[in-house]
């Protein structure tokens, strides 16, 4: 049995996932957990037998807790600001885990094995699908000496509260996550920073990208520390990108506390206002979310650089909620069906294996990859330019 209960089920990412599962036969149920009842409901009556719902408590844990004990995974795609409660569930029902980005601190990864499940952080296209797409280099390279993952994210800075959360954490100043790794160690960078143009699908074309505090960095070294250089960049809308600066520029974005140790942080007030007078807008000005995934090496006795790029079609508002699901729905399929042995927190290029996994993105028929490689022209993609 494949039970799969998929928290935030209804919301901007969550209802793609759902709609995907739903369609797979392998997977036998979805279980749509949500404060969103009315949304929620509607989803489930139109992928009615498949899916149903069930309410979120946060004053009484029990009914979700005991929903969880035979399902095979949790897929939580609520906001990163939720995680600690959310994998609190998981180990408690003692249910394998993913979710769509997250940083668990040591504690939260010892207590993950001593409960014996499985958890995968980054089930979206990046975190996710460009880790897949690296280690798919690693495995046909002699040698990996630089990996550098990019981004485009083209849509208004709040179209919901994950949204917003998601650009005021990859770009407030103070995230100290922020970083690349080169010669042996992770250095710091603030906003702006690490600054290089990228070749991406039209239409987005060449764009400008820069340093984020996304789990790709850490994890890539991680698993292949024969790494010399790794970074992840992206970039939203310009105008965003403008904003933000200007916000950061007057602290805006800080940690402090506004007023008292019980009132919110300067960041959370902004965060706050902003969607108060932002929350939900949509324009028709054209949404993107497209990667790039550059490894550079040796392979077959030659320095190459190997270059993966995805794309996706014309999905106006959706297109970062079904860009981010569908590739989610793909992982948190496989680790219903077939979990990994190994208990613990697992990155996702090791979490699995990418023939099985690029072969089920591509059935899905709707996120092509595109790769192409080219001898090495002797000047590293590493050194920022201005």
């Amino acid at each position: 049995m494949s039970k799969i209960v998929v928290l935030g089920g209804a919301g901007e990412v969550g209802q793609w996932v759902t709609r995907d599962l739903a369609s797979r036969p392998a997977i036998t149920e979805v279980v749509i957990a949500e404060v969103s009842l009315d949304r929620a409901q509607a989803l489930a009556d139109e992928l009615s037998p498949k899916a149903r719902v069930i309410a979120v408590d946060t004053r009484d844990r029990g009914p979700l807790l005991e929903e969880l004990r035979d399902a095979a995974l949790l897929m939580n795609c609520t906001s990163h600001v939720f995680f600690d409660e959310i994998f609190q569930l998981a180990l408690d029902a003692r249910v394998n885990y993913a979710d769509l980005i997250s940083e668990p601190s040591p504690r939260q990864r010892a207590d993950t094995v001593r409960a014996g499940i499985t958890a995968v952080s980054g089930l979206g296209i990046s975190p996710g699908v460009t880790q897949v797409l690296a280690r798919h280099a690693v495995d046909e390279f002699d040698q990996v000496d630089e990996i550098h993952v990019s981004g485009v994210s083209w849509r208004t800075i709040a179209p919901s509260r994950g949204g917003l959360e998601t650009v005021l954490w990859e770009l407030a100043d103070q995230t100290p996550t922020r970083q690349y790794f080169q010669n042996g160690r992770f250095r710091g960078a603030p906003y702006l920073e690490g600054s290089r143009w990228v070749d991406f699908l039209e239409p987005v074309g060449r764009h400008r990208v820069y340093y984020v505090p996304h789990p790709e960095t850490t994890s890539l070294v991680r698993s292949f520390p024969q790494l010399k250089f790794c970074a992840t960049r992206v970039s939203w809308r310009d105008e965003i990108m403008e904003d933000v600066r200007v916000l950061n520029k007057y602290g805006l974005l800080d940690d402090a506390k506004v007023a008292g140790a019980d009132g919110p942080t300067i960041r959370e007030a902004v965060r706050d206002r902003i969607w108060d007078t932002m929350g939900g807008e949509r324009d028709d000005r054209g949404w993107a979310l497209m990667c790039t995934v550059e490894v550079i090496g040796l392979r077959e006795g030659r320095s190459v650089v190997r270059t993966y790029q995805t794309g996706h079609p014309e999905w106006g508002h959706d297109t970062t909620g079904r860009v981010t699901g569908v590739s989610a729905a793909v992982a948190a399929e496989l680790l219903a069906v077939q979990p990994p042995e190994q208990t613990g927190w697992i990155d996702p290029e090791l979490a699995f294996e990418p023939a099985p996994f690029l072969a089920a993105l591509a059935e899905r028929d709707c996120i092509p990859i595109v790769q192409s490689e080219a001898p090495l022209d002797g000047q590293a993609l590493q050194r920022p330019t201005s």
